[in-house]
């Protein structure tokens, strides 16, 4: 009896130990945020925001008492996982999930959320400050499969504008809603042959993604033609060009899907000789975006000459910016198919947001701070 409590608190004095040890190395660093419940009835209008339903997997970063995970199953049937950094939030999540009879259908991690595998979500939902959310959102992009919905308590993402936005009602306040879909990439140079009487009309859409928007310009039959209205949506994607065609003014509206390197879908025309709907089929070119690329620094940014350097290491990109002494880690680098976007820091506290489109071995696009007009420049790759 005496060697099976001996044993027993050996057991239990090394399980402590380890519990410890885990415990010690996840609170390394305080909360990214203090603890400040979200209101029943902004959990419940979060989660309609983001048409959760019984097939959604939903995720909350910084769970708190596991209220919005614990609701997602209980009232929309889903299946959640909360993730927190301090043990009394994860303790009281569990007993809340506990108390509601949704065990079966929520877990709750005790960690870091940027070391939260993401990749299961279909819903994420946020209730961070400004700068946690920016600081996540490579992440969520690198991670999230398009498609995903977010959905942000009171707090935006900066240059990543809402798809929507809703203001809610609660006991002491309102409160602001933000809902993001996660898009898919869709930047680059994406090509298709249209058939004429001749020989078949080739054009190109030549496509700059900065988050769910597409800027640049369709080329082809003696035309070139700035994208108006360009989105992604998932993988819906869609922009319109207005033409000129058989001498008459005529607005072409391109819509599809994205798989991979190929977009299927329809061109409506309207007015013209050729009004009517058509199937489209574009393919992209391929293009890298790896190496170091060298240009020259708009004077409003500062001038001189800049290097930008992007590598990539397990299927992973990232980039940093070499000008005169100074290098700077690029933690906001981005890059969807042939397009990638960064910020960059301009002189003092200014920041330079700088979107791009690869074009074999140059890069062409805008330096913009702030609402001030973009300004055109230009790279050369001058090695890997």
């Amino acid at each position: 009896m005496v060697k099976k409590a001996l044993v027993g608190l050996v057991l239990f004095t090394a399980l402590s130990a380890i519990a410890t040890a885990v415990f010690s190395v996840i609170q390394t660093r305080p909360p990214d945020v203090p603890y400040v419940p979200t209101p029943q009835p902004v959990v419940d209008e979060m989660l309609k925001m983001a048409q959760v339903t019984s097939s959604d997997v939903v995720y909350d970063l910084g769970c708190g008492d596991g209220r919005i995970v614990v609701t997602a199953a209980k009232k929309f049937g889903a299946r959640g996982v909360g993730v927190d950094i301090d043990p009394e939030r994860i303790r009281d999540s569990k007993q809340n999930a506990q108390k509601a009879g949704v065990t079966d259908r929520t877990r709750f991690v005790l960690g870091d959320l940027f070391e939260m595998d993401l990749r299961p979500a279909t819903v994420v939902t946020l209730y961070l400050l400004p700068s946690v959310n920016i600081k996540l959102r490579p992440k969520l992009f690198r991670e999230l499969n398009p498609g995903t919905r977010v959905v942000s308590h009171d707090f935006d993402m900066d240059e990543w504008e809402a798809d929507e936005t809703r203001t809610v009602s609660g006991p002491y306040r309102d409160h602001t809603l933000y809902f993001w879909v996660i898009p898919a990439a869709a930047g680059g140079i994406w090509e298709w042959t249209v058939p004429t009487n001749g020989s078949p009309r080739r054009y190109s859409a030549h496509l700059r993604q900065v988050f769910q928007k597409l800027h640049g310009r369709v080329t082809g039959g003696q035309q070139d033609l700035p994208v108006q209205e360009g989105r992604i949506k998932g993988r819906a994607v869609s922009f319109r060009v207005q033409a000129t065609m058989g001498g008459q003014p005529t607005t072409v509206a391109f819509s599809g899907q994205v798989d991979g390197d190929t977009i299927t879908g329809t061109v409506d025309i309207s007015g013209g000789p050729f009004a009517g709907r058509r199937e489209w089929k574009a393919t992209r070119r391929k293009e890298t975006g790896t190496g170091r690329w060298r240009f020259s620094v708009p004077g409003s940014a500062g001038g001189g000459q800049a290097d930008l350097i992007v590598s990539e290491k397990n299927g992973s990109l990232s980039a940093v910016l070499q000008r005169n002494d100074r290098t700077e880690t690029l933690e906001q680098f981005y890059m969807w198919g042939g397009s990638l976007f960064f910020i960059a820091n301009g002189n003092g506290a200014s920041k330079w947001a700088v979107s791009g489109l690869v074009d074999g071995n140059r890069m062409t696009g805008t330096f913009q701070h702030g609402s001030s007009n973009p300004v055109n420049w230009s790279a050369q790759r001058v090695g890997q």
